[in-house]
Order: C-alpha cells, then sequence, then structure tokens
C-alpha cells in the first residue's frame, strides 16, 4: 500500500493548473493579487460538517483556513477568513447546526491564543470573550450536549455551557501536572465526562471538571498524549496515542495496554481516527507516514511512505480518508486507504524563498524554503502551471537563493550549493573546498558571471569558481564576515558589487578582487542587491533598515528616502529596461512600485494577499508586466494589473 504516485514530483501536478487559471478570474476594474501556486505546504487540521461531510474545513500554521465542498478534491481559500497571521490552527470543530469553532495559538511566541466562532461557514470570524489570550492545543464538543465545549491550553482546561460565550476554568489554576494540555474529548453519552491529555500524561473528569483523577495506569511514564479517540459505539474503549505509541483501554481508561504493531520509529502518532462506517478500521498518522489496522488494533501495515508527516486525517462516512501533511498538503484516498493521491487544487501554502526564469527553456523556477523533505526547487513553464519538482537530490536543504546559466541550474543552500544541468537532470552538490577543507557554507546569494565564472555570497565570505564550480577560492581581498548579497553588472560583467552586515564591496575584475565602498549599512542585514538594467552606474540594496543607492557603480551609496519605508525590505525586483521596480516590506507589510527607476516610490494595492507581509518579488523578463509576490502565507501571488494601470505607469493611487 503506497501513495500511487511513486514520483514525489507529481504530487505537485494536480491542481497547479486550476491555481494558475484563478488569474484569468482577477477583478477587472483594479490591481489586485492571485495565487498562483505552487500546490501543497503545511496542513495542521481537518474537519467535516456533520451535516454535509462533503464539506471540509483545512486550518494552517499561520492562520489561514481553506473550505473544501467536494470531500476535499478542490479548496477555496477563504476571505477574509481566520483573521489572525501566525496562529497555528490545530482544531477545528462543526458543530450540528454547522457552526464552526477554531482553537489556536501563536506560533512565534508559542503561547497566546484563544477560540473563534464562525457561523458563515469560516468567511468571517468572532474571537471568543473569556479564553483570548490562551494557547489552545485541543478543541472538543460533546456530543450529546452541543453547547458544551472544552479547550486544552498550557495553563490548563477551560469549559463553555453556551455554546462558546462565555468560559470558564475548569482545572486547579497553577496545578502542577494538569497543565500544558495537547487533547481532550468528551464520552459520546456523558457531557460530564471529560478526558485530557498533557505532555505528561492523561486526566478524567466524571463531574464536568469540578474534580480531576489521573488515568495512566498501564502507560510508559512521562508520555506526551497527542490524541484521544472513543469509539462511538463502545464509549468504554479509548484509544490514547502518545510519544511512546498507541494505547487502548476497554475500561474507560482505568487501564491502557499499549498497541503492538508499528515500529518504534514510527510510535509519534499525531493524528488518529476510526472510520465512521467500519469501527474496525483505525487510521494512525505518524511522523512516518500512515498506519492502519482492518481489526481493531490488532495488527497493522502502512499505507503511505515513510517520509510522510502527518497532522491530520479524516475518515468521511462515504469511504474517503483525507490525510493532511506537513509540505505534501492535503493526500486523498477513496479505496480505503489502499492508494493516495495529492489532492491540493486551490491550497496552497509554500513559502517561496527565491525565484528564478529559465529563458532557455522558458519556464519559471521557485526555491522553497521550510520545506526539508519536499522542497528543493519547483519549476512550472508559466504562472498557470503545473508546478513539478525539477529533480531529487536536495532532500534536507533550505534553498536559499537559485541563478540560472546556459546548461542549467544553481541552488544556493543552507549546506552549499547544488547545480542542475540539463544533460543530467539530478541535482549534484558541488565540493566547495577552500584551503582543503570542505566549507559546507551558507549560499545567500548566487552570480553568475559568465558559463565558467560563478560568485557565491556565503557564510565563508564570498567564494569564486572560474571552472564552472569544479574548485573554488577565496577572493584575492577577501570580504570580511559572511557575505548576504552578491550581483555582476548586466553591462559590464567586470562590475561585481556585494553587501555583508557591515558595508558595501566593489569588484572591477569579475570578483577576483574586491574593495570597500563608501556608505556604512550600520548593522543593517541586506537581502537583495540588484542593478538597474538600463545604467549600472545605479543599483540598490534592499535591507532591514531600508532602501539603499548607488549612483556611481558602487563606489558610494546611502539610504535612500524616495518613498520607501525604513524598514526590513527583503524584495526587490526590476523589469528588464529598468523603468520599473518593485519592493516588499516584511517587517510591517506592503509592496512599493517606481516607475521612474527608482527615484521615488509608491505604494501598491495588496488586496488579494493572504498577508501583507511579502519576502520575495520577481519581474519575468519575457513580460514585464507579470509581477510575483512570495509571501509566508498563501504561496505565490501575480499582480493582476488593468491595463490602463498598466498605461498610467501602474500607480494604485
Amino acid at each position: 500500500m503506497t501513495i500511487e504516485t511513486t514520483e514525489t514530483m507529481k504530487l505537485f501536478l494536480i491542481g497547479a493548473l486550476a491555481l494558475g487559471a484563478s488569474a484569468l478570474t482577477a477583478p477587472a476594474g483594479a490591481e489586485s493579487w492571485v495565487p498562483v501556486g505552487p500546490p501543497g505546504g503545511d496542513v495542521r487540521s481537518l474537519a467535516a460538517d456533520p451535516r454535509d461531510p462533503s464539506r471540509i474545513y483545512l486550518g494552517t500554521a499561520d492562520g489561514v483556513l481553506y473550505r473544501s465542498e467536494d470531500a476535499g478534491r478542490r479548496w477555496r481559500r477563504l476571505t477574509p477568513g481566520f483573521p489572525l497571521r501566525g496562529q497555528s490552527l490545530d482544531d477545528i470543530v462543526v458543530d450540528p447546526g454547522g457552526g464552526l469553532y477554531v482553537g489556536y495559538w501563536t506560533v512565534e511566541t508559542n503561547d497566546g491564543g484563544g477560540v473563534a466562532r464562525s457561523t458563515d461557514g469560516g468567511e468571517t470570524f468572532t474571537m471568543l470573550k473569556g479564553i483570548e489570550g490562551q494557547a489552545v492545543r485541543a478543541l472538543a464538543q460533546a456530543p450529546s450536549a452541543p453547547n458544551v465545549l472544552v479547550a486544552g491550553t498550557l495553563t490548563g482546561i477551560f469549559r463553555s455551557g453556551d455554546a462558546g460565550r462565555t468560559w470558564k476554568r475548569i482545572s486547579p489554576e497553577g496545578h502542577v501536572d494538569l497543565k500544558n494540555v495537547g487533547s481532550v474529548a468528551f464520552d459520546p453519552g456523558a457531557a460530564d465526562t471529560i478526558y485530557a491529555g498533557t505532555w505528561h500524561l492523561p486526566w478524567k473528569s466524571r463531574d464536568g471538571g469540578r474534580t480531576w483523577y489521573p488515568i495512566s495506569k498501564g502507560l510508559i511514564d512521562d508520555s506526551d498524549i497527542m490524541t484521544i479517540t472513543i469509539d462511538r459505539q463502545r464509549p468504554p474503549v479509548v484509544y490514547a496515542t502518545a510519544c511512546s505509541g498507541i494505547y487502548k483501554s476497554v475500561d474507560a481508561a482505568a487501564r491502557w495496554t499499549k498497541i503492538r504493531g508499528i515500529p518504534s520509529s514510527s510510535r509519534r502518532t499525531r493524528a488518529f481516527a476510526q472510520s465512521p462506517t467500519d469501527a474496525q478500521l483505525l487510521l494512525a498518522g505518524t511522523t512516518e507516514g500512515l498506519w492502519l489496522s482492518r481489526d481493531g488494533g490488532g495488527t497493522w501495515q502502512q499505507a503511505t511512505r515513510k517520509d510522510v508527516v502527518l497532522n491530520a486525517v479524516l475518515a468521511l462516512p462515504t469511504g474517503v480518508i483525507l490525510l493532511g501533511a506537513d509540505g505534501l498538503g492535503v493526500l486523498r484516498s477513496e479505496d480505503g486507504a489502499r492508494t493516495f493521491f495529492a489532492s491540493n487544487e486551490g491550497f496552497s501554502e509554500r513559502f517561496v524563498s527565491r525565484l528564478a526564469f529559465d529563458a532557455e527553456a522558458g519556464r519559471i523556477l521557485a526555491g522553497i524554503w521550510g520545506d526539508r523533505r519536499h522542497g528543493g526547487v519547483l519549476v512550472a513553464p508559466d504562472a498557470r502551471g503545473p508546478w513539478t519538482r525539477l529533480a531529487e537530490g536536495l532532500e534536507g536543504r533550505e534553498v536559499l537563493s537559485l541563478a540560472t546559466h546556459a546548461a542549467g541550474v544553481l541552488a544556493g543552500t543552507d549546506d552549499g550549493v547544488f547545480a542542475w544541468t540539463r544533460s543530467s537532470g539530478a541535482w549534484t552538490r558541488l565540493p566547495t573546498i577552500v584551503g582543503r577543507v570542505e566549507a559546507h557554507p551558507r549560499v545567500n546569494d548566487i552570480a553568475v558571471v559568465s558559463p565558467q565564472e560563478w560568485l557565491l555570497a556565503s557564510s565563508k565570505g564570498i567564494l569564486r569558481s572560474a571552472d564552472a564550480g569544479r574548485t573554488w577560492q577565496r577572493t584575492a581581498v577577501n570580504v570580511p564576515g559572511p557575505a548576504s548579497v552578491v550581483a555582476v553588472s548586466p553591462r559590464d560583467a567586470n562590475l561585481v558589487l556585494a553587501a555583508t552586515a557591515i558595508g558595501f564591496y566593489r569588484s572591477v575584475d569579475r570578483g577576483v578582487s574586491w574593495t570597500s565602498a563608501g556608505g556604512m549599512l550600520d548593522g543593517a542585514d541586506p537581502h537583495r542587491l540588484i542593478f538597474l538594467p538600463s545604467d549600472d552606474h545605479v543599483a540598490f540594496t534592499a535591507t532591514s533598515r531600508g532602501l539603499f543607492r548607488t549612483l556611481d557603480r558602487g563606489v558610494n551609496w546611502a539610504r535612500h528616502p524616495g518613498g520607501v519605508p525604513f524598514t526590513d525590505i527583503t524584495g526587490l525586483a526590476t523589469d528588464a529596461r529598468g523603468t520599473t521596480l518593485y519592493a516588499s516590506d516584511f517587517g510591517t507589510g506592503g509592496v512599493f512600485r517606481s516607475s521612474d527607476g527608482g527615484e521615488t516610490w509608491r505604494r501598491i494595492s495588496v488586496d488579494g494577499l493572504v498577508t501583507e507581509r511579502v519576502w520575495s518579488l520577481a519581474v519575468d523578463p519575457r513580460a514585464p508586466e507579470r509581477v510575483f509576490a512570495a509571501t509566508p502565507s498563501g504561496g505565490l501571488h501575480l499582480l493582476h494589473q488593468p491595463a490602463a494601470a498598466r498605461a498610467a505607469g501602474g500607480s494604485s493611487e
């Protein structure tokens, strides 16, 4: 039993065309951004509407909510949807009336959060009072009393008896053990019987939370209880999954027995489900794929590849099974978990770190950050897809930079530089031996001077190869400290500019030797450096403290106050003519455009983006009207520019 598509790249094909096709239906009268993929990304939670099991909700780790109306075949990002970014939507509950509850917690601080409620299918939300500020890691509704909910948080357990309007703490405040609650469940026939699993061991209450007692007999000590599932037909039968494996109780958790049959390496079970039509079919979503039992836990077999990390498992009454995975997004089975296919049409949550354009093959390349297993470099013939994986070989690495050359593609990672060539069709790690030692550099940026001459801005400074990556040397006058960015003039290959957190550097001999340039960065972190294609006297550097500019081929630099704020500017791109430039603010958010070669800048529309925080930008050299923005949520977006706006110089104001 395997995922049907044996080649990982095929997992990205399904749905890619539909993601890109949405650009064709963008509003005609105003600028806006439309999602174009790549499909997939991290899924944190899945839940079905009990009134209509074909309506499925999907939550992400950055506060984005999706909905499917056809049992997970296609997805739509809800707008405005869940209102807070940076929140992990770990639990979704749909009540019998169709009301939606979402438990969430703040990712950056690992604290804070709450419960939100929607009465319109997730289009809009009300943030519920009484539990705001609590990091909600688990949420459950009493099957016998739908107005009763319990929420597990880092500080304890909360209960609502009025459909979330008010909340009350029902675990002793400051209790040494009854905290860090990661799972909760109700007895199907008794709303006062509550189970709670903590990062240490499980607990139970028979009186609605007034009193609690531990239920750990038979469990390995210090087991992190990740899920608790009550058998719908036989409530005394309870399943608990933990970091130490899967456990079963036949006496309402008075005693537990460890279930055998799953290898110890796969014991971390983050998600668990019992088929609603076959009580003997159990599904365990682990950090090593899906394991299933067709005999109530007596025997187990693996149903997916081991490199799939699962966070959610949903079994529908129709027999459809949906899996929410890290990186791969949604996997779907229609044959009882015998085969799975990617089902990500409309779902895109990949973080694109860098875009590049392969002029030789006429296609777009996207480097993926935050997915070491299924990321790498994705490729599409145009914005409408389909997106596929360029090749295997980047597993375990984060892609930080991309560059194309006549023979192929270079990918800078957190562990060196890799080359893909058209002849080999595979990624190969290029040895970066400097001074007889393998440098293993973090490659932040790449500049192709010629087919044979390449420069790396890396954690080991500027590295140079004159033989297409076979050997590398530190530059003659080494740029001190880690180098962040490097760029070669499009008009004169002898002129190369670079920047570190200390300052700017300049080379007039193709990167062989360097001199310090005028102008200090004062500790600002450089993110991107580009020349103006029409005039290489002018170059810009995007930094964590705004935009810097040179007007004399890099001899002197100064912060440019032309309308871009002095904040964390990470994205910077220009069209092939150098007349229209774009910059993005990853700190406070916003996208800016200059129509006069970077002299002045104006903020443009961010309508259609999930978040205003844009990490990277790119302009298709084949079509200057095609502007791409990569955000930490929602994947890659294409700017829809009405003809009137383009004719007027692109101003949205």
